[in-house]
């Protein structure tokens, strides 16, 4: 898997991007936050976004984020995440189970079927592959 290269949105700094929008460094502390954060709300259940991020230091739209990601669920404190489609309260995520559900299934009547290998005709063996990789001349 070649990694592209891609400037760190958190410290600046230029990285192989191999799946995440942060750098090395900036993902360690992104994780020792979130610990930090899943081990206060674990402690201290009840407690609100403003409550969590005044106690532990972290700002509130990381939590946020966090919910987002489906990491953390507000089912350990008070959350205000809203479905991003229907408005209805949510504890993780971005979509509701039903908003979800209504995706998917648009999804799937726009998107072409996967055949599987078992359905899949095998190539005649007796017939040239029409498409062959080869070197551009330079010259």
């Amino acid at each position: 898997m070649n990694a592209s290269l891609r400037n760190c949105p958190e410290c600046g700094r230029v990285f192989g991007y191999m799946g995440r929008n942060l750098c090395p460094d900036c993902l360690d502390k992104e994780e020792k936050i979130f610990q930090l954060v899943r081990k206060y709300v674990r402690d201290h259940p009840g407690d609100d976004i403003y409550e969590v991020a005044e106690a532990i230091g972290v700002e509130e739209e990381k939590i946020l984020q966090f919910l987002r990601d489906g990491r953390l669920q507000s089912r350990g404190f008070q959350a205000s995440l809203e479905c991003e489609r229907c408005g209805g309260r949510i504890n993780s995520g971005r979509y509701c189970q039903s908003c979800r559900e209504i995706l998917d299934n648009s999804l799937r009547r726009v998107a072409p079927e996967r055949r599987t290998t078992a359905e899949a005709k095998p190539a005649p063996a007796n017939k040239k592959r029409v498409h062959k990789m080869h070197i551009m001349d330079s010259e």
